[in-house]
């Protein structure tokens, strides 16, 4: 299969309202994870690793921090003259204010369709954390004949993601029930955010919804059609953690702390890319107590950091006991703060003997700039 066969399609700004304190002054697929990475990294990585050279990146609203970090594509060869990476703004059509549906956000991004010159595209969430083997579904898609491939997972459905895709299979994997209203804690199929389909049938299907005003293409359109049409599911057996709320963001994150999630995420045979910055190493202070961290670089610990994400940047200073935290971008954690449960915004100051803790359930919450 040529490379130039399959384009993909990242929807950059879907369910942004789940994570309102997160999305405030950013997409969802700038959101950062694991202390050097964005969401989009992994889609755009999935994609990539298929073999994929032409990606569009559909945006709505706050996304001067999405197009800073994703530049030309260089960091994931993407800076081509055939091909590359475009990031498709708002269609604003008529009577509508940017986009109110994956309906209207596909409609608005036809031009890229119809200019790709690919047989198949690859739609794709981008508040999914995942390491897929896109490549496969393709072929299996292929393979099948399939109208639609649905990738999907099997587990426990929990309350956040109780409204995600949910997916009866009938023989050879074939859905016969589409449904997005389920019980909690059932054992389910569930949708992972990522679609193939041809590029034809898109354009006629998206043509079809448009017409008919609908909102969701999963939602109001597919899941109309699973008689009509051959949609098959392709299981991913691996980790799956979706962006559901910001407990949902705290739990993928403490995930990543685990050497098997992390070897799962980041496996050599398909790599996680994303933009890299040129900074000095960590410095570690001579009383610093560091134990099961991610840490990138750039950051100065003189302090205590148990069980925590320190993104680049970061300064923890002496006598500062940070445990359970994530921590963006430049944070400052003054001298003997206490930080439990805390997720930091970036370049956020927490004064000296300041004591912040929140719960598993309910984390306290430092805004982009706030000085505490």
């Amino acid at each position: 299969m040529r490379t130039s066969a399959v384009a993909g399609i990242v929807l950059a700004n879907v369910n942004d309202n789940l994570l309102k304190k997160l999305t405030a002054h950013r997409s969802m697929a700038s959101i950062p994870i694991g202390a050097r990475y964005r969401l989009i990294d992994f889609s755009l990585s999935n994609l990539v690793n298929a073999g994929v050279t032409s990606v569009g990146i559909i945006t709505k609203e706050n996304y001067r921090s999405l197009m800073d970090h994703v530049g030309s594509g260089a960091a994931w060869e993407l800076d081509r003259k055939n091909g590359g990476i475009y990031l498709l703004p708002p269609y604003l059509t008529s009577g509508v204010k940017r986009y109110s549906g994956t309906v209207d956000a596909l409609y608005g991004a036809k031009d890229y369709l119809k200019r790709c010159d690919s047989e198949y595209i690859v739609l794709c969430n981008a508040d999914v954390l995942a390491n897929l083997d896109i490549n496969s579904a393709v072929k299996a898609h292929i393979e099948k004949k399939a109208d639609v491939t649905v990738l999907y997972y099997k587990g426990t459905l929990t309350e956040e993601n109780r409204d995600n895709l949910h997916m009866t299979l009938g023989e050879d994997n074939q859905i016969s029930i589409m449904r997005f209203e389920n019980t909690p804690n059932e054992n389910t199929v569930c949708g992972i955010g990522v679609t193939i389909i041809s590029r034809e049938l898109l354009l006629k299907f998206l043509e079809e919804a448009y017409e008919d005003g609908l909102v969701n293409f999963n939602r109001d359109f597919l899941s109309t059609k699973v008689d009509s049409l051959k949609i098959y599911g392709y299981e991913h057996k691996g980790y799956v953690c979706f962006m559901n709320g910001t407990d949902s963001y705290y739990k993928a994150s403490m995930d990543m702390l685990k050497p098997e999630v992390r070897k799962e995420l980041f496996n050599r045979e398909r790599p996680i890319f994303t933009k890299t910055r040129d900074d000095m190493p960590t410095r570690y202070g001579t009383k610093s107590n560091v134990k099961n961290c991610l840490i990138a670089d750039g950051c100065i610990i003189e302090g205590t950091v148990k069980n925590s994400i320190i993104s680049r940047g970061v300064t923890i200073e002496k006598d500062a006991v940070v445990e359970n935290c994530i921590l963006m971008q430049e944070t400052v954690v003054g001298k003997g703060a206490q930080l439990n449960n805390v997720i930091s915004d970036k370049n956020a100051v927490i004064g000296a003997e300041m004591i912040l803790k929140g719960t598993k359930e309910k984390h306290f919450f430092v805004k982009k700039n706030q000085i505490v």
